[in-house]
């Protein structure tokens, strides 16, 4: 996803191109991370998802259409748990007030503290000499795009 173009055509094109992957390899290469620009088995849809470019009932639809419900059934699950946790944080507010509040909290410690900027600018910069780590900063930077595992520490570590 090194470009990223928010328009629906786009988001269409990568939806179409995505459909051959969505029963059996998408169910058994989801879970891993095979670095920048070999995520094969992951469809990078979210941004367009998340931004109603591609609306999840045609993701869905086109999962089924292609795989049958069985064959596309870890994709369909995937999209169905999105908008079940997007629906679960949106009745409870708190959560997102208690994110911005910690938020709000950290900036201001990275504010005061130029020790603690050198060091987030240098997580930032790939540059903490923990290799996962600043292969992910750089792939972020660079593509965008980071695949779920990276972004969950329980499941990296």
């Amino acid at each position: 996803m090194t470009d990223w173009i928010p328009t629906c055509a786009a988001g269409d094109a990568i939806l179409q191109a995505f459909i051959p992957r969505m029963g059996r390899r998408y169910a058994g290469g989801r879970n891993t991370d095979h670095g920048p620009g070999a995520h094969k088995a992951v469809s990078v849809l979210s941004p367009y998802i998340r931004r109603r470019l591609v609306l999840e009932q045609d993701a869905v639809a086109a999962a089924i259409a292609a795989h049958g419900p069985k064959g596309a059934e870890k994709f369909v699950q995937e999209v169905i748990w999105r908008g079940y946790f997007k629906g679960w944080l949106k009745r409870r507010p708190q959560v997102w007030a208690s994110y911005m509040a910690g938020l709000e909290t950290d900036l201001a410690a990275l504010h005061r503290d130029r020790r603690l900027r050198r060091d987030v600018e240098r997580a930032m910069d790939g540059q903490t000499g923990l290799e996962c780590f600043d292969a992910w900063a750089t792939e972020l930077v660079d593509t965008g795009y980071l695949h779920n595992h990276a972004r969950i520490p329980s499941v990296t570590q």
